[in-house]
């Protein structure tokens, strides 16, 4: 194989100031095995030179651009590394290559670039950081000659010279590499922040394990060649800051001789001397998470304002002074990725390893963390991503706590990492994260949780307190929001939305007492219940329960679980009959016969409550045409009705009216007849909101026995009692105009009916949404509609009409 043509081909972009820098780096790589196009060695005189560079630039894999103040300030250079720039933007190919020759700044677009720094160093030492830069060999007769004067570079320990690598650090970890993922835009910000401002702090924030160190060292290897030194200086707490900055004095390090003394003030005084006296390193502060150590950092930034400053912290609130630079979950796509190049030569390879590891990635709800512990434990056992998927299912405490130094890039475990901050916080805003980790992993309405702000303080005093023997704090729902927010626990969205982590939730209900679970869940259901407003199947209440249902769904299913019956089946039962409303019958029926099954088994099988359990069942079977199932349902339902409130209650009239639109749909119209005017007759006398529904289903009814006469005014007195109660935008209107056009079609009054049913097509689509069977059945009639007025004029038959259900 030709070595050559495996390796990329380069042409060299530099001013004819550097033309020394550019001729030894071009013999440097084709010795190395490069293709090298330069314009000293390649431009034929009298040839075209724009033409000639941009050939240049396109027949070759990578642009090497070389820095210097020259360089930077000429206008020709620009287009020449900005082609392939714009070919590359993210840096995916590394297509740029910069090479710094001389001390300089770039700006602008070459400034979050990583350069290749040759300032300073040996010819040996530069040339083999120039090969290592392209990870992987003229034109004169003989070699340029260096142009750099040979000066040592001091490089840390164990350091290994890389593109970017500062001179000298203290760095704890090493570079990531590939399996750093999905941070190029945070990497960006942070390197256009030590550009632009090198000496304004920045603090990157964020929940626990979301990345904040692995993101700053990572910084520090790719970009430590722009500063003099790199220093990891861990700063949890006021006295750990003193004594690690003070510890940067050791022979390692600055090598000062206050070191020798032991003296801590002393060596620290030094070394605040050496940063001044030594500009242009970066220094990042580590682990700045409680307000303690935030306030020890503030104290001593001003003595750090020669040098670039990252904080790495759970705290958000900074004063303006630091720039906040938050940091996210990583991308479904990036945690995937991440999971299956990390375990690539440690897991047992299977089939749906894409699948799986998609699962585990939104389980994990790409926190950086939890991706590193699940897969460090898939290499240390061996197993497939199924295997561990199985385990989170049947051990997943055990898993939360595991962790292994010898595989994890991570100091600490999941568990372990959130563990301090819990602790630090006091009752009403631990009991309040504690309540939400039992709603669902969605974004949780804050008003929510403040009308439920008795709830809240309840679980504070009587269980949280107790269980940590601490005092009541008396903070309001919103303080210890507010809290939570500062700790980076919560996320606020717009909205009037909060988040909590997925993992955050499961961490927590981990350290919940067995004993004390159930209290918890039922503290969560009562908040839920409270804004659970009645009515679920009426699209006005529809904005608050979009907001709500996934946390509802969630704290039902968990009640359920530690057989918490109230108020469970009565959310099981509004839920159910939401979804029903939007048509989603697969979801809404297991709810439904859940609520049955613990409304007769609390109350017994003749109890209201099981009525209209049967009754919402029933109906759905309708929905979907399961009549026979749904009719003996129906009839138990009246039966207990009329035994709970005798005869002539409105709550008999819904069971009549249901009962007898079973047996319309069944063509059972004489049965069906008697029920519906016993229904109107109870509704009439009380005035009940469901009159309308009566008179509509008497009325359709009647039109299906050819009594039109009769049955119009009925549809009209709907419509206006309707259109009066809920206003001109509501389904049950739209049921009511498609129902009277039909009527109106039905008597040969074509023109009439059409803007009725054309209203009835728009207050679907609006109300239900593009999908809803209710909208496809009225746009079906309407192109009948059509069809027929169009077809009166040739006198041409039509379909039959698809008919709005009462």
């Amino acid at each position: 194989m030709d070595t050559a043509s495996a390796l990329p081909s380069v042409f060299i972009s530099y001013n004819q100031a550097d033309r020394a820098w550019a001729e030894w780096i071009a013999w440097t790589l084709e010795e190395a095995g490069h293709r090298v196009v330069i314009q000293a060695w390649d431009f034929r005189p009298g040839a075209n030179f724009v033409l000639e560079m941009h050939k240049a630039a396109a027949g070759t894999d990578k642009t090497l651009a070389v820095l210097s103040d020259h360089y930077l300030q000429a206008s020709f250079t620009q287009p020449e590394w900005a082609s392939a720039f714009a070919e590359d933007p993210q840096g995916w190919e590394r297509k740029l290559m910069p090479v710094r020759v001389a001390q300089c700044s770039p700006t602008g677009l070459l400034g979050p670039i990583v350069w290749v720094d040759l300032v300073g160093l040996s010819a040996a030492a530069a040339r083999e950081r120039l090969l290592q830069a392209f990870a992987n060999r003229g034109k004169p007769l003989q070699a340029p000659a260096f142009p750099g004067a040979a000066s040592p570079s001091r490089v840390a320990p164990n350091a290994v010279p890389f593109p970017g690598d500062p001179p000298l650090h203290n760095l704890p970890y090493t570079r990531l590499g590939d399996l750093f993922t999905g941070r190029q835009e945070d990497l960006a910000a942070l390197a256009a922040g030590g550009t632009v401002a090198i000496t304004q702090s920045a603090a990157i924030s964020g929940l626990g394990g979301i990345g904040k160190t692995r993101l700053a060292v990572e910084y520090a290897w790719r970009s430590g060649n722009r500063y003099t030194a790199a220093w990891f200086v861990r700063a949890d707490s006021p006295e750990n800051l003193r004594r690690n900055l003070a510890a940067l004095a050791g022979p390692e390090l600055m090598d000062l001789p206050e070191w020798e003394a032991q003296k801590e003030d002393q060596t620290l005084a030094a070394v605040k001397r050496w940063l001044r006296d030594h500009p242009g390193w970066l220094m990042i502060l580590d682990n700045v998470d409680t307000p303690e150590a935030a306030d020890a950092v503030l104290e001593v930034l001003p003595s750090l304002s020669k040098g670039h400053v990252l904080i790495t912290s759970r705290l958000t609130t900074w004063p303006a002074t630091v720039r906040k630079q938050s940091l996210d979950k990583l991308s479904p796509d990036e945690a995937v990725r991440f999971l299956l190049h990390r375990t690539e030569d440690g897991r047992e390879p299977a089939a749906d390893d894409a699948v799986r590891a998609a699962d585990l990635a939104q389980r994990t709800d790409g926190l950086p963390l939890a991706l590193e512990q699940a897969a460090a434990y898939i290499i240390r056992h061996r197993m497939r991503f199924a295997d561990y998927l199985r385990a989170w299912e049947q051990e997943h405490d055990k898993l939360l706590q595991w962790y292994d130094p010898r595989v994890m890039q991570y100091p600490a475990s999941v568990a372990v990492t959130w563990k301090q901050t819990f602790d630090r916080l006091s009752p009403t805003p631990a009991a309040l994260l504690r309540l939400t980790a039992f709603l669902a992993p969605d974004p949780i309405p804050f008003e929510m949780l403040e009308q439920g702000a008795e709830n809240v303080k309840i679980a504070a005093e009587r269980l949280f307190c107790e269980e940590t023997a601490t005092a009541a704090d008396g903070k309001t729902v919103r303080e210890a929001a507010a809290d939570l927010a500062d700790y980076s626990l919560i996320t606020r969205q717009d909205g009037g939305m909060v988040v909590v982590h997925r993992m955050v939730q499961e961490a927590l209900r981990s350290q919940i007492p067995e004993e004390r679970r159930r209290d918890w869940i039922e503290g969560a259901l009562w908040i839920v219940n409270g804004a659970a407003v009645e009515r679920s199947s009426d699209v006005r209440t529809w904005p608050v329960w979009d907001r709500l249902r996934p946390h509802v769904a969630e704290i039902v299913a968990r009640a359920d679980e530690v057989e918490t019956v109230d108020p469970t089946s009565r959310l099981m039962n509004d839920l159910g009959q939401l979804l029903q409303a939007k048509a989603l019958y697969s979801e809404a029926e297991p709810l439904m016969r859940r609520a049955l099954a613990i409304d007769e088994e609390s109350f017994g099988n003749d109890h209201p409550n099981v009525a209209t359990d049967l009754n919402n069942l029933a109906r759905l079977l309708q929905d979907t045409n399961r009549l026979g199932e749904a009719e003996p349902l129906m009839r138990r339902a009246l039966a207990i009705a009329e035994a709970s409130f005798g005869g002539d209650r409105p709550e008999v009239a819904t069971h009549l009216n249901n009962l007898a639109q079973l047996l319309q749909a069944t063509n059972r119209l004489e049965e069906a007849e008697p029920l519906m005017r016993r229904a109107l007759a109870i509704l009439e006398t009380s005035q009940h909101p469901n009159l309308a529904i009566a008179l509509n289903n008497l009325a359709w009814l009647l039109k299906e026995t050819n009594r039109l006469e009769e049955a119009e005014p009925l549809m009209r007195r709907a419509l206006a009692i309707d259109e009066a109660s809920f206003g001109n935008d509501h389904p049950s209107v739209a049921r009511d105009l498609n129902n009277l056009a039909r009527l109106l079609q039905d008597t040969n009054r074509l023109r009439e009916a059409e803007p009725l049913m054309r209203r009835a097509v728009e207050i679907f689509e609006a109300s239900l949404g593009a999908e809803h069977p209710r909208l496809q059945a009225a746009r079906r009639n309407l192109e009948i509609l059509l069809a027929e007025i169009a077809a009166a004029a040739s006198g041409e038959a039509d379909d039959p009409v698809v008919p709005e259900a009462p």
